[in-house]
């Protein structure tokens, strides 16, 4: 028996794994977990609202899960990060156990399996019962199954691979309370959020039920079910906490992908399409009026659509760069394609995946921001890729990459927005916005003059040379600044939009192709989205 364990786990261990087959089979837990759960129910009462946010909910968390759990399978095992997280997957499978355990236990009564509500006092007294009573609400029979045979498992898993009794011990004791911690995350949540407003020892279960349960507005999401309520807040927190999570773990353990990615992101788009995201919101705090609610959810909501925003372009950048290979040869030698730090199949997953969470992250505070979001990532793939590619088109291109654009602006507005669409915003406001981004953008291809004209790209850099170009784009970016006052009715801008514009005509100039240069034409998006952010500071001090 020993050594059929033995061979069991070292099988299990040497898997062949990539992102792809992980992300498949991980989803693959989750579908199942979900259905069986819904199945016992009959589906009673499910609504597509609901089973949306149950999906978000069981997802985030389980993946939340699994990246706490997995430095600590790594230090059981004493083994590598690959052999670990095989090791873990495989174990994950008892995750669609519990429902089946409740249905047999419970044979039709009502149970409902989520969380242990409780204060400080209360979850120091359900750590050492092993949750406490009620096990037909929150820890429910079939949690507290899962809960000890995953400790159980671990700490056999340490003695295996160390032989170690102590440590074997340590691990268990460790899982079992990560695993209580979780079990109990909204009362720790609560606590970190009304320790100013209470004594520690004065919050109840009571307290944290009217935090996660009681029907509210956030952002431009009104919720009523209180089941939805709870789905819907916990996954705002797990989309954060996973995201913040993911990137921590390819830092530690793929740092060539982490900065190959990273560097590959160009900031001044970061930049940029988070500036369209606040601008949106904050267009629509000033035509909805609205006031900010700096409370824990808004914010951390307000970030997980930054994520999806960011997930969204880097996504459209991966396309991009599988298809621009010819160009990047020649005038980006230092992307990941090029420098063959990523392959090909692995920079498609990556794709694939940001492309997923933007969608995710995005539908769970607004569905029209996802489909906002999915529209974009539309007009990414006919930009990049054929047999549209019409990045090819002069004029098109530039039309296309603006109104990618105004989708984020839009995705911002509709999130905040008290009706949550776009009638409150000025129609003048948006033709505005649109033309000044569609005339602004060509800045971007400066440094791409030589490969774009190898590849047949009929840029306006390609098309009128460079020194021509910048006299042209210059000068309608200061008629742009010059403009808005007006568009804005706010004659007090007038002052600030001439010195600001001036500041955009003056940098383009000085644009050059010399790569050493300050305002090399690699930086000059980075350089004038400094003087538009500067111009915005100003806008937001004067009309707010």
């Amino acid at each position: 028996m020993r050594r059929f364990l033995s061979r069991l786990i070292e099988g299990i261990e040497n898997t062949p794994l990539t992102l792809a087959t992980f992300a498949a089979s991980f989803l693959t837990l989750i579908v199942l977990r979900l259905t069986i759960e819904n199945t016992i129910a009959f589906f009673e009462g499910r609504t597509l609202f609901f089973l949306f946010f149950e999906f978000t909910h069981t997802l985030l968390f389980f993946l939340c899960s699994y990246l706490i759990l997995l430095p600590l399978v790594r230090f059981a095992g004493e083994t590598d990060f690959k052999k670990a997280a095989n090791v873990l997957l495989f174990g994950f499978c008892i995750i669609l156990t519990p429902p089946l355990i409740d249905a047999l236990i419970f044979k039709g009564a009502h149970f409902w399996s989520f969380y242990a509500f409780d204060g400080l006092l209360g979850l120091f007294h359900r750590f050492f019962t092993f949750f406490g009573d009620s096990p037909e609400l929150g820890i429910t029979y079939g949690v507290r199954v899962e809960i000890a045979v995953v400790t159980l498992a671990l700490g056999s898993y340490t003695y295996a691979k160390s032989k170690k009794i102590g440590k074997s011990l340590l691990v268990s004791l460790v899982t079992y309370a990560m695993l209580f911690i979780l079990g109990t995350f909204p009362s720790w949540l609560a606590l970190g959020m009304l320790f100013l407003k209470k004594s520690f020892l004065s919050i109840s279960g009571n307290d944290v039920a009217a935090i996660f349960l009681s029907p509210e507005t956030i952002l431009a999401r009104t919720l009523n079910d209180f089941r939805s309520v709870l789905n819907f807040k916990m996954s705002i927190v797990y989309g954060a906490l996973a995201t913040l999570l993911s990137a921590v773990l390819m830092f530690r353990e793929f740092p060539g992908y982490f900065w190959a990615l990273l560097k590959n992101a160009r900031m001044p788009q970061l930049i940029y399409h988070g500036g369209l995201l606040f601008l949106g919101l904050m267009l629509a705090a000033y035509f909805g009026e609205v006031s900010f609610f700096f409370d824990f959810f808004h914010v951390v909501g307000t970030l997980l659509l930054l994520a999806a925003v960011e997930s969204a372009w880097l996504a459209s950048v991966i396309v991009n760069d599988l298809y621009d290979t010819r160009i990047d040869t020649l005038t980006n030698p230092a992307r990941p394609l090029i420098e063959k730090t990523i392959s090909p199949d692995l920079y498609k997953t990556f794709a694939a995946l940001f492309f997923l969470a933007s969608l995710l992250l995005a539908g769970i505070i607004s569905f029209k921001a996802m489909l906002l979001l999915l529209s974009y990532q539309a007009i990414a793939y006919a930009y990049s890729a054929p047999p549209f590619r019409l990045k090819r088109i002069p004029i098109v291109a530039t039309l296309l990459a603006s109104g990618a654009g105004m989708l984020v602006l839009f995705t911002g507005y509709v999130s905040f927005s008290p009706e949550s669409d776009l009638k409150s915003l000025p129609i003048s406001l948006v033709v505005f916005l649109y033309i000044a981004y569609t005339l602004s953008l060509p800045v971007k291809d400066f440094k791409d003059i030589l490969g774009d004209k190898k590849d047949g790209i009929y840029t306006i850099p390609v098309l009128l040379g460079a020194d021509i170009a910048k006299q042209v784009i210059g000068s309608v970016l200061f008629l742009l600044f010059a403009a808005s006052p007006f568009v804005l009715h706010a004659r007090s801008l007038f002052f600030p939009s001439l010195v600001f514009g001036s500041l955009a005509f003056f940098v383009l100039q000085k644009g050059t192709s010399n790569e050493a240069s300050f305002f090399a034409f690699r930086k000059l998006p980075g350089i004038l989205l400094f003087v538009i952010i500067g111009y915005g500071l100003a806008v937001t001090y004067i009309l707010f």
